[in-house]
């Protein structure tokens, strides 16, 4: 996947992340793997081209799913920020997305994950 600057990337990047998010909750996989591929394929593109560094802006998207993808791949350059922003999601009742984010920060921290 090409794109003709970083901010053309991060439009494609929030769409794909909404879309992936959409079809989680409608339990379309086929549209969500779609998607997924998307999203991972934009993210390496940011990444080898401008650095996720170029990202940082997603953190205060009016979307928790993004805020939750960007933090993810912030998390080895901005850790103390995306630690913040996981934590402050897992503690919400969002659907295929708090969820996410206390996995996140379990693996980050490689603890166990807890149910309670």
């Amino acid at each position: 996947m090409k794109f003709k600057n970083v901010t053309e990337a991060k439009k494609k990047l929030i769409s794909a992340i909404e879309k992936h998010h959409e079809a989680a909750l409608a339990g379309d996989h086929k549209k969500g793997n779609k998607n997924s591929d998307i999203i991972l394929s934009t993210l390496d593109f940011i990444d080898k081209n401008y650095g996720f560094e170029e990202m940082k802006d997603l953190l205060d998207h009016k979307n928790e799913k993004v805020r939750v993808w960007v933090a993810k791949s912030l998390l080895p350059i901005y850790e103390d920020i995306a630690i913040t922003i996981l934590e402050e999601i897992g503690k919400k009742n969002i659907p295929h997305c708090s969820f996410d984010a206390r996995i996140i920060l379990s693996e980050w921290k490689n603890e166990p994950l807890k149910f309670s």
